[in-house]
């Protein structure tokens, strides 16, 4: 795969993960990378997803509803997450 077909996958990715309602991240687009990403690679495709969601208008026709039921959302994925390693971490430090 080129580095170009990899950059087009990263950004792809980026624009799946904004419309589940999660804010595209280097760990985050690292991890759900059906290939090995650094972390330059993955700070340009998400640079490039930005450039191209900031200019399309149907992310700013969201009602308050659906803004409250995404970010409702995300903070149960990030308590979850945050349960997850609080748990690792009470492993590794017994």
């Amino acid at each position: 795969m080129s580095a170009t077909e990899q950059h087009t996958t990263l950004v792809k990715i980026c624009h799946t993960l904004a419309a589940e309602g999660q804010t595209p991240g280097v760990g985050l687009l690292r991890g759900k990378a059906p290939f090995k990403v650094s972390v330059l690679d993955a700070i340009e495709a998400i640079k490039t997803f930005n450039q191209q969601h900031q200019s399309t208008p149907a992310s700013h026709d969201i009602s308050d509803k659906e803004k409250i039921a995404r970010l409702e959302k995300r903070v149960t994925q990030l308590e979850d997450a945050l349960a997850v390693i609080e748990s690792r971490l009470a492993k590794w430090g017994a």
